[in-house]
């Protein structure tokens, strides 16, 4: 098979844009800009439902002094021109927020299984409209009824629950070996940057004349130029890029790239689900999954209507982040490749490292989240080291995969994400339990304590059930 693929002919230089940048670059760039978008469009509601929405119990004036867990928080509450449109309650506003993740993880499997069938380039894009095109309409359907709301962020749940499977068919196609770690963090990393840019301009959005809509017009129009975008210049494959050059071609499948898929091969699913790692990588998915979307979902809501921060402090939790999140896998990265090449440790050793560093010391800092009060400066930064420090994960469990399976990855990926993100319709019952009767820094401590929990038996569970070695099934069989 690799040697029909070197054997196809491909212009010299390529044409157009491909003969100043290769085609995996713009495979690389325009993917990336795709993940930017997935968190976007999962993201944005979080921050927008705070301008949506009246404010149950607003104390404009709170005199209080505040000791560790006490009911209030003392000062005086911004004001601002915000009245919220709709009259929804706790419960309410949590179901709204838990659609999304009911129809998530409904089409990660599916999304799996049809990738290694048809391949992944037009399930991913057109996902990606259909969630822009919900994103348009978000703010018309909110405003005929909370259940319309519902209906269309469970749509584009739906729809993208695919994009991660069929992405790690692409990657196979378009990476080299040697290229494959850093093109798969830039790509993945994408999301870590949709959230930095989501949260922070749909603060700073809410603020302004424009309104909380504005940010859902905003990402639809930009998820409709990107699917343009992305359908004219990439490619399923680089054996069907019309315009990949020769010498990028040879490149890309004498390393490892390149390679068709076998429509026909048959999937271990008897062996798969008898696989103490796989199941290990489930729970270690969903533990990962209950903190972050913890704090992504309902930070802001904490930190504006407990603690009262600015406009300005609001900003800065928003985005800070999830960009040191990003930066700081990229070190993790650098680091655990260049242990692995140099031998000194194994790679199971190297992940479960990256999986210890990337979830115990972010449990410690949520612990101290409820513990310091009302002090909104210590709070910000315990919770920009708990979410930095939290990307190591992208060289601990999230690699796992493609150890453990690498013919078989996206269907691995499709399996663990879909139970792995059953969190996002779990975390809002949890919070709706606690938070319902009142919002304060002590109902809003047990679900940081319930964080801590799942991510010290998350650490546990991924150091004794997980491995990062290649499994007997995890090769396709000829």
């Amino acid at each position: 098979m690799e040697a029909m693929l070197i054997n196809v002919k491909k212009s010299p230089n390529g044409r157009f844009i491909q003969r100043f940048i290769p085609a995996r670059f713009i495979f690389i760039f325009l993917s990336s800009f795709g993940f930017f978008l997935v968190y976007a469009y999962k993201v944005v509601l979080s921050m927008a439902i705070i301008a949506m929405v009246k404010t149950s119990n607003v104390n404009k004036n709170v005199t209080k002094i505040s000791l560790i867990l006490n009911d209030k928080c003392p000062g005086t509450e911004e004001i601002n021109n915000i009245v919220g449109e709709f009259d929804w309650s706790e419960s309410i506003k949590n179901y709204v927020l838990a659609s999304f993740f009911y129809g998530y993880v409904l089409t990660q499997i599916p999304a799996g299984i049809l990738s290694n069938k048809i391949g992944g380039k037009w399930i991913f894009c057109i996902s990606l409209l259909i969630a822009a095109i919900c994103s348009l309409l978000s703010p018309i359907a909110a405003r005929q009824s909370y259940i319309w709301l519902i209906i269309l962020r469970f749509i584009q749940g739906l729809s993208e629950g695919v994009v991660f499977p069929c992405m790690n068919m692409m990657i196979a196609q378009w990476m080299p070996k040697m290229e494959r770690s850093r093109g798969t963090t830039l790509i993945f990393t994408g999301s870590q940057f949709g959230t930095v840019f989501t949260l922070p301009i749909a603060a700073q959005l809410n603020e302004s004349n424009l309104g909380w809509t504005a940010s859902f017009y905003l990402l639809g129009i930009i998820g409709i130029v990107w699917f343009i975008l992305y359908a004219l210049l990439v490619f399923e494959s680089p054996e069907k890029h019309p315009f990949i050059s020769q010498n990028e071609f040879d490149y890309i499948v004498h390393n490892g790239g390149g390679k068709q898929i076998d429509f026909k091969f048959s999937i271990p699913y008897r062996k798969i689900f008898r696989s103490i790692p796989v199941y290990g990588l489930i729970l270690t998915n969903f533990g990962q999954n209950w903190t972050f979307l913890t704090i992504l979902t309902y930070m802001p809501t904490y930190m504006k209507n407990v603690l009262h921060t600015n406009n300005t402090q609001n900003t800065i939790i928003s985005g800070l982040p999830y960009l040191g999140q990003a930066l700081f896998g990229w070190i993790c990265s650098f680091i655990s490749d260049k242990l692995r090449s140099s031998g000194r440790l194994q790679i199971t050793t190297i992940r479960k490292i990256n999986n210890f560093i990337a979830f115990i010391p972010p449990a410690l800092c949520i612990a101290l989240i409820p513990i310091v009060g009302c002090n909104q400066n210590v709070s910000c930064i315990l919770l920009i080291l708990a979410v930095t420090i939290n990307g190591a994960t992208f060289s601990g469990y999230n690699s796992t995969h493609v150890d453990m399976a690498p013919d078989f990855a996206g269907i691995l990926m499709g399996l663990t994400n879909s139970f792995g993100n059953m969190p996002g319709f779990i975390v809002p019952t949890v919070v709706n339990l606690f938070t319902e009767k009142e919002s304060t820094i002590k109902s809003w401590s047990y679900v940081f304590y319930v964080a801590v929990v799942v991510n010290i038996l998350t650490t546990l569970i991924y150091t004794i059930m997980c491995t990062a070695k290649e499994q007997i099934w995890g090769r396709i069989k000829h």
